[in-house]
Formats: C-alpha cells, structure tokens, sequence
C-alpha cells in the first residue's frame, strides 16, 4: 500500500471497520468463498489479489501487514467496538425467555452478521431457528418458510426445494402435512433431476463446522474437504447430522473415515457418499446348442460376386438331443442417488416361445429337445428339424430315381436322365447334367446346371445356382444365377444375375417381380427374350370400379330422398313402420354393402397400379439389337444397341432410361 494512501483513502466512503470486521469473520470461520461474494468487499479483493481466497490465512495475514500504525490502531479500536456491539445485542435477549440453544442460534446469525429478525422469536424452536439461519447463510429466499407454525422438519423440506433451485411456491403452504411436502419436492426433483442430473450438483461450505461438501456426477457421490481443523470430540454422528442438513442420506461410506472423526487432516479431500446405479433388465433370449442356425445366404466373394460353390453347413441332431433354453427376461433394480432419489430401471421383456416343429417343450418350460433324427434349420424365424438323405458322392441314372419326404443333399454331381423329388430343399454340391429337379421348396446347385435342352428344375421357392444353360427353369420365387444362356427361365418374384459373365444370351426369362442382369443378347444378334410383370387391364378395371361407384353414390342419393319424403309426409314415428319406408331401407344397406366391396377393390387395384409401376428391366451394361423387351404386357423388338438401360412401362407404352 502506498504510504500516502490511507485505507479511508482507499476504500472511500465505505464502512471500513465493518469490513474488516466481516474479513476477520469470514477468516475466522475458515469459509470458503471469494471476495465478491460478501457485499462490500470489491475494493477489498484488490488488496487480496483478483483470485485470492478471502479466508485463506496466508492472504488475511498481508493485508494486516499492509496496515500502517494508525490503521492498525483504528482496527483494534474496531474489533473492540463490534464485539461490544455483538455483546450488546445478544443483551437484548432475555435468557429468561430464550433457551440456551435458541441463543445460541440468533449468537450465530449475528456473528455472520445476518438479519436475524427473521427467526428471534422465542416462539421458534432452536431447529427451527437453525433451518432459517442455514437458509441465511446460503443466501436463500426464507420468507417462504420463516413461519412460526411450519414444523422444523416442513421448514427443511422447503430449505432443500430451495437450495435445489426449485420452484417451491407449490408446496410451501401451511395446509400440505411433511409427507406431502416431501412428496411433492421429490416430485419437482426428479423432474429437474431427470433432464439434467449434472445441473443438481453443488459445493458448499457448512459454516458451523467449516466442513466443505462437493457432489459431482449428478448426484452420485460426493466428497468432503476440511478448512479448518474439526473439535477432537467431533464425532461420526456429528458429520452425519450435518451432512443431513444438505440431503446427504444414501449410500453414506463413514465407516472409511475411521473412528476419530476429529482428527481428520485440512485440506485433503475424503469420498464419504456413492449412489447406486440402477440396473437395467435383460430381455428373455434362447440359448441355442446347435450350430450354423443363422438363416444362411449365399456367400459373397471378395469382387462382389455370389460364390456358388462355398458349401452350406447345417447341424444335425439326434432323438433327446438338447436344441434351445430359453433364459426369461430379468427385473430392473431401481438405483439411489445419495439424496436418496429413486433411478428407475427397466425390466425386461419376455419374448414368444419359439415357432419350431420337430421340437418337444419339457416340463421346466424352458428347455427344448429334438424329437426326431434330421438337421436343424432356422426359416423365416422358426426353427425346424427337417428329415435329411444325404448321398455321398455322384448320382447317375443306375442309381435309381429318388423320391424323398424331406430334404435331399448330393455331396456330388447329378448326371443325365436322373429324377429327384423332395418335398423340402434339393442341394447339390456339384454339377446339374440333363436331369429332372423337383423341389417343395429350394433348389441350389452350387457349380451350375446344362440341361442339353431337355433337364428341367422346378422350385415351390428360390433356385440358386453358379450358371444356368440350356435348361428350363421354373421357381415360385427368384432365380439367382451368374447367368442364364440359351434357356427357358420363369419366375414369380425377380431373376438375378452376378458375376464374372453377368449376362442373359438366347432363350426367354420372364419374372414376374423384374429382372436384373448386366448384358442381355450379344453381338451376333440371337434372339432373346426378356418380359417382367403381367400384361393386365388394371387400370381399365380401377375406372370401371370408380364408375360405378358413382352411379351408386347417385342411386343412394335417391333412394334417402325418398325415405326423407315419407319421414316429411307421415311424421317420423310412423312413417319409419311404413312398408315403403322399409323396403327403402332394405335397398339402402344393399347399396352400402356394394360399397364397402367397391371401396376395398378400388384399394388393391391401385396397390396393383403402383406395383406396375415399380417393375423395371435393368441392364447395367447394355442390351443388343433384335432382343424383345416386354414390362406389364407393353413389348418391343430393339432396332438399336441401348447402353445401360431401365425399361419400364408407362401409359402402357416400352420406355426406358438409363441407370447411373
């Protein structure tokens, strides 16, 4: 400080002995907190330094050194006055009428120089008094509970409301009883809790013990630091109480800290509270002791291209062999945060038993065993045990025709004039010669198929297969294939080519849910034929339907104008027990039934409409000269190589653009 330059100079017209007084009061209670904190003091914090802590010692202590003689003086002078003044209102409270404890809560307030009017009542109880001075001290709003007729447990709930930034106007009234209180803060809590946890936490500094108290991650724990050193007496049930005081009362870990409280070090930090997580149920899942279950595909190879050959694996099983468990689903367990707040878990959720056949369900209800020899299978979410021939090696005509309730696996090649039946899925690993393919479901070839123009496969499902030649090939749902030469292919959903060859060359394929492929004819201009969807009159019928829905809309806007006529004429009672009346009657729900049916064949015909215009060719190369291109019964013969075209039908004309 300048020599010149007296603190009156310095601090101006401020009161500067009841300044110091408050810094040599904060000092002495060891709270921590900054300068600009206490009104008064912004001058003051100059002298500290801009970040210093106004009750450290170390800062305390060079601002007494900067005080000249005079000032000095004048300080001492000070302290004596204000602890006459202290003195002298604490006469002023007749300790006939006044308890021990209740003085010393209005001795408290006034050393921490607060307006104690809110609580000198000597028809307040001590706790009561506390939980207004606490308030004081943090600066709270205590007008909302500084009532006489609130209990100190009341006055607390509405303490905490406010220290947890809530809007406390809701239950802070005399008529709602402590539960309710307690119910509705929690409720405001979870709320705020909820969209924030994080925002919920607090650091503070108890003033009658000088213990600081900090939670972090919302709530979950929290952590106390000593400023000054604890009374020796100072005991677990002490900290207990105080740390009560703030709505610290789960998951308190006190039995850390050791027995004598009291001798806890300053300034190291001690973990005292840690909520507990809620945990989550787990949802009901089947354990299965089976491999290669997953609903397999073909696989891909690394340039993108389906690889035919890779073999499928599938798990076979026994009579009384163990297949599934199912496990059920769990209960969540609710957690706590350390103000003891619910966190709600959720419970799982049971799944369905399984959809399976060939299984048989034990009496534990969990477990399911096999109940026939066969391989196990997982379609469409159900699993199956499927009957099983598997011939090892070729199959040639010597062998016999075979006909087979179940599926059939041929680790070999099936050569010409062989018959195969099978009301389940045909797998060969090798090569299809000239031969007949039945299958109930799928049919896969993993090597390819030539027909020499006379085999045929036939498919309730999917037929897969490296290459299709020469060959008739008819499936209830797609074809994939790496390409299809000279050959009769049909189908009721999309035809699909990939590969190194890619291509449709010679013959016709028809799908009814589109065609994909990259070249389809080639240079020498052979003629190959490629329809997708179905030649229909939809759109003629949708107008037929919309027509006749609206001469029906005029015939039962007729028939109503005669039944309000006789409504008008014979009165309303009698007129509705007339014949006439009711033989209009009985017309008019005929014509609504025929409504109803327009209406639902008006939706599936503009489904249908949609879907045709959804059907596309697609070659993503190109397509040659004299190929005939037919979508939805709209057909062409090309004139032109076109490169790279989608076809398409529109307005029940051929046309086409070009894929990217």
């Amino acid at each position: 400080m300048d020599e010149n330059e007296s603190l009156d100079e310095l601090f101006g017209s401020e009161d500067l002995l009841g300044l110091l007084d408050r810094v040599q009061s904060q000092q002495n209670k060891g709270e921590e907190t900054t300068a600009a904190s206490v009104p008064g003091t912004e001058k003051a914090q100059e002298v500290l330094g801009a970040a210093g802590n106004i009750s450290s010692e170390s800062a305390f202590n060079k601002l007494m050194d900067s005080l000249d003689e005079e000032d000095a003086k004048l300080l001492a002078e000070a302290e004596v006055s204000v602890q006459e003044a202290q003195k002298h209102r604490m006469d002023e409270y007749d300790k006939a009428v006044y308890a021990y404890a209740q003085l010393d809560e209005i001795e408290k307030g006034i050393k921490e120089d607060l307006d104690v009017s809110f609580y000198d009542s000597a028809e307040m109880n001590f706790r009561q008094m506390r939980e207004i001075r606490i308030g004081l001290e943090h600066h709270l709003d205590v007008s909302y509970y500084a009532n006489k007729y609130y209990k100190d447990s009341q006055m607390r709930e509405i303490r905490l409301g406010l220290m947890e930034g809530l809007d406390v106007s809701g239950y802070a009234r005399l008529i709602y009883s402590l539960p309710d209180m307690e119910r509705k803060r929690r409720e405001l809590f979870k709320e705020k809790y909820k969209k924030n946890p994080e925002s919920m936490d607090f650091a503070l500094v108890d003033r009658d013990s000088g213990i600081m108290i900090r939670t972090m991650d919302g709530l979950m724990r929290a952590v106390i630091q000593l400023t000054e050193p604890l009374p020796g007496n100072f005991s677990r049930k002490n900290l207990e109480t105080r740390l009560k005081i703030y709505g610290i009362e789960r998951g308190l870990k006190l039995d850390a800290l050791g027995k004598d409280i009291g001798s806890l070090p300053v300034g190291e930090e001690f973990e005292i509270a840690v909520g507990t997580e809620a945990e989550e149920g787990k949802d009901g899942w089947y354990e299965y002791f089976v491999e290669h279950l997953d609903e397999q595909g073909p696989e891909i190879k690394e340039d993108g291209s389906i690889d035919y050959r890779a073999k499928r694996q599938y798990s076979a099983v026994h009579v009384g062999d163990k297949v599934a468990v199912y496990h059920p689903a769990t209960q969540g367990r609710m957690g706590y945060n350390i103000k003891g707040i619910e966190l709600p878990a959720r419970s799982g959720r049971n799944v369905a038993r399984l959809d399976c056949a060939g299984l048989r369900l034990m009496p534990d209800s969990v477990t399911y065993v096999s109940q026939k020899e066969g391989y196990i299978t997982l379609k469409n979410g159900k699993l199956t045990i499927v009957e099983y021939l598997e011939i090892r090696g070729d199959v040639s005509y010597g062998n016999g025709n075979i006909e087979f309730d179940g599926n059939v696996h041929v680790t070999g090649s099936i050569h010409e004039n062989v018959i195969i039946e099978a009301s389940g899925d045909i797998i060969i690993d090798g090569f299809v010669e000239n031969a007949l393919l039945k299958s109930g479901r799928d049919i896969i070839v993993r090597r390819g198929v030539n027909g020499s123009g006379k085999g045929r496969m036939e498919a309730r499902r999917n037929v897969v297969t490296a290459f299709i030649e020469n060959m008739t090939v008819i499936a209830g749902g797609n074809v994939e294939t790496g390409y299809i030469l000279d050959s009769m292919v049909a189908c009721n959903e999309k035809i699909k080519t990939a590969g190194n060859k890619n291509l449709i060359c010679g013959g016709r394929v028809y799908a009814i849910g589109g065609i994909t492929t990259g070249t389809i004819g080639n240079q020498s201009q052979v003629r190959t034929e490629v329809e997708a969807g179905r030649a229909s009159d939809i759109t003629n019928k949708l107008k037929e339907v919309l027509q006749r829905r609206s001469a029906l809309n005029k015939e039962m806007d007729k028939v109503r104008t005669g039944m309000n006529t006789i409504l008008q004429k014979m009165g309303a009672l009698k007129g509705r027990t007339n014949n006439v009346y009711l033989k209009f009657q009985e017309v008019l729900e005929k014509q609504k039934e025929e409504m109803k049916e327009l209406e639902k064949r008006q939706s599936m015909l503009e489904s249908g409409v949609a879907d045709e215009h959804r059907i596309y060719i697609i070659a993503s190369n190109g397509v040659y000269e004299n190929t005939k291109v037919i979508v939805n019964g709209a057909s062409a013969v090309l004139q032109e190589d076109v490169t790279r075209p989608r076809f398409y039908n529109e307005g029940r004309k051929l046309l086409f653009d070009h894929v990217v």
